[in-house]
C-alpha cells in the first residue's frame, strides 16, 4: 500500500487504455485547461483536485515544484508511480497551461474536529462472517481497489469470508497487535474499523479531505491519521471518535506507531523536522514534541530489535541511519536513485541482519549489511518496482518489478534466480503478501480482470488462482504485527 511520491496532473487510466482523450477544441488552438484537468486527470486526483487514487494537486502541495518540474512530469510521466507520459496527448505550451491551472487557488481547505466528529457513523450490529473456529493469525485482507473492497480470507482455505466496502484506500491495512481490529483509510480521508473478533464493519468516520496514512497502537486503543489537505495529524479513540488534531508546517510523509513506546512518529515530506504525539496523554497535553533533522525525511523504516530507522530524502542521494532514541546520526550511505524503503525487507543472513529494497525509477536491488551499515550487493532488475518482500519461511526475496514478473534472490547466496515467476502474461504482478507461516506467497495481478494467485514459497509452484478486479495490496494479520516481513 502503501506506499508517498509527489504526484502530478493525471491519470493512469487515460493514457493506458486511451478511455479518455483530450477535447478536438484543444488541438484546434481553443486550449480550456479546466475542461482538459476534468477530462484527463479529475478520476485520479479528484474534481476539486483535493485528491483521490493520487495526491492533491493544490498550490499548498506543488508550492516546492517549479513549473518546468511539473511540465515534465505532466509530459513524460514519473518513473515507478501512477503518473504515466502525456506528450502524446498534450504539446509543451498545453501543459504548461494545465500547470498555470494547478497554480490557481482553490480556497481555504477546512475539515475541523468537529467535523469529525459529526462524521462519525456506527454500522448497526449483526452477525458476524467469521466464525469462531477461525484463527485470527491467519485472516488475509485484499485491498481489491476495482470494487472499492477489502476482501477477507481465509488463509488456511483460501477461502473469501466477508467484504466491506472502504472506497479508494491507501496505504495498507493496519492491525492491532491483539488481531481484535483492522483499520484502513481512503485517499478522500474515510478511516473503517473492522471487527476481527467476529467479521463485521463497526464504524467509520472522515478524518481529512485528502489523508496520507494511518498508525494504530499497539493495544489497539489509539489511531492516528496523517492528512495532506488540510495538513495535519488527527488522533482518535480506537472506536474512532476524535481526540485531538493538531495542525502541520508541512506535508507528512508517514505516521507511524514507535517501536516499543506508545507514542507515535511522524515526518514531513518538504521539511526536516519530526514529531512525536503520546495518544495515551490527556487530550489537553497531546502536544506535539517537535525535533529538528538534517533534511526532510522522504520515507523510512525502523530497524527491527534496534533504536534506529533508515531513512530516505529526494533531494539528498544517500541513506541515513538515525537513533530516534539518542537523536543521533549514526551513519550515511551515498545511494543512486530514491530507495524505497517503506517496502523494504530484513532478513537474517549468516547471522547478520541484512536490508533489501527497490529503487524509485531505477530497476535493481539493492541489499544493505546492517551491521557496517554498507552496501553488500546491487543486483539489477527487469524494472523499476515497488516492493521487496520475504519470510522466514522462504527462501527468497521476492521482488515486483512493475512488469508481469516477480523476481527472485536467494537470501543465501545474494543470486538472482534465472527463473521469473509470471502470474499472468501481459498483466503486472506486483505486492507479494505470505501466509502466517511462510510457506504460501500470494501475488496480486493487478488489472481490471485479475487474480490473487498463491505459490509455494519455496518450491514455487502455483497452488491458487482467486479471481479479483483489479487486485492491490494484500495484508496478513500475524505478519503485519511482526517486526519481520
Amino acid at each position: 500500500m502503501h506506499p508517498r511520491e509527489v504526484r502530478t496532473a493525471a491519470c493512469l487510466l487515460a493514457l493506458l487504455f486511451g478511455w479518455i482523450s483530450v477535447p478536438e477544441w484543444a488541438w484546434a488552438g481553443d486550449f480550456d485547461e479546466v475542461a482538459t484537468y476534468q477530462a484527463l486527470c479529475a478520476s485520479c486526483h479528484g474534481e476539486r483536485r483535493y485528491g483521490g487514487y493520487a495526491p492533491p494537486l493544490v498550490p499548498s502541495t506543488l508550492e516546492r515544484k517549479s513549473d518546468a518540474a511539473l511540465v515534465e512530469a505532466i509530459l513524460r510521466g514519473l518513473p515507478n508511480t501512477q503518473m504515466a507520459p502525456f506528450a502524446g496527448q498534450l504539446d509543451d505550451t498545453q501543459a504548461h497551461a494545465l500547470v498555470g491551472f494547478l497554480r490557481r487557488p482553490v480556497g481555504e481547505i477546512r475539515w475541523t474536529i468537529s467535523d469529525i466528529a459529526a462524521s462519525r457513523v456506527v454500522d448497526p450490529p449483526g452477525p458476524g462472517k467469521i466464525p469462531p473456529t477461525i484463527d485470527r493469525a491467519g485472516l488475509i485482507l485484499v485491498v481489491e481497489r476495482g470494487s472499492g473492497s477489502v476482501v477477507v480470507l481465509d488463509g488456511d482455505r483460501m477461502q473469501e469470508l466477508d467484504r466491506f466496502p472502504v472506497g479508494r484506500i491507501h496505504g495498507g491495512i493496519k492491525f492491532d497487535r491483539g488481531l481484535h481490529r483492522a483499520f484502513s483509510v481512503t485517499r478522500d480521508g474515510t478511516l473503517v474499523e473492522y471487527d476481527l473478533d467476529v467479521g463485521r464493519a463497526r464504524s467509520r468516520v472522515k478524518v481529512g479531505v485528502n489523508t496520507r496514512n494511518i498508525a494504530v497502537s499497539s493495544d489497539g486503543r489509539f489511531v492516528a491519521a496523517a492528512n495532506q489537505l488540510p495538513q495535519g495529524l488527527v488522533v482518535l479513540d480506537g472506536g474512532l471518535e476524535p481526540i485531538a488534531l493538531h495542525t502541520l508546517p508541512g506535508q507528512p510523509s508517514a505516521v507511524y506507531q514507535l517501536p516499543g513506546s506508545p507514542r507515535f512518529v511522524l515526518t514531513l515530506r518538504d521539511l526536516p523536522l519530526l514529531f512525536y504525539v503520546n495518544p495515551h496523554a490527556p487530550a489537553p497535553d497531546q502536544e506535539l514534541q517537535q525535533v529538528a533533522l538534517p533534511e526532510p525525511f522522504e520515507d523510512f523504516i525502523f530497524v527491527p530489535g534496534r533504536s534506529q530507522l533508515v531513512a530516505s530524502s529526494r533531494r539528498g542521494r544517500r541513506l541515513i541511519l538515525y537513533d530516534y532514541a539518542k537523536d543521533e546520526i549514526l551513519a550515511r550511505l551515498t545511494t543512486e536513485g530514491l530507495p524505497h524503503l517503506f517496502s523494504a525487507s530484513f532478513f537474517i543472513r549468516e547471522g547478520t541482519l541484512h536490508a533489501a529494497f527497490n529503487h524509485m525509477g531505477a530497476p535493481r536491488l539493492s541489499i544493505i549489511d546492517m551491521e557496517r551499515f554498507e552496501l553488500a550487493k546491487q543486483i539489477p532488475l527487469a524494472g523499476a518496482g515497488y516492493f521487496t518482500r520475504t519470510h522466514a519461511g522462504t527462501r527468497y526475496l521476492w521482488i515486483d518489478t512493475n512488469t508481469d514478473a516477480i523476481q527472485l534472490v536467494d537470501k543465501s547466496s545474494l543470486e538472482l534466480l534465472e527463473r521469473d515467476l509470471v502470474p499472468e502474461p501481459g498483466k503486472k504482478a506486483m505486492h507479494v503478501e505470505f501466509t502466517a507461516d511462510g510457506r504460501q506467497a500470494l501475488v496480486s495481478v493487478w488489472h481490471d480482470e485479475g487474480a490473487v494467485v498463491v505459490y509455494d514459497s519455496n518450491d514455487l509452484h502455483e497452488l491458487h488462482r482467486i479471481p479479483f478486479e483489479m487486485p492491490v495490496g494484500k495484508y496478513n494479520a500475524a505478519n503485519k504485527t511482526r517486526a519481520f516481513r
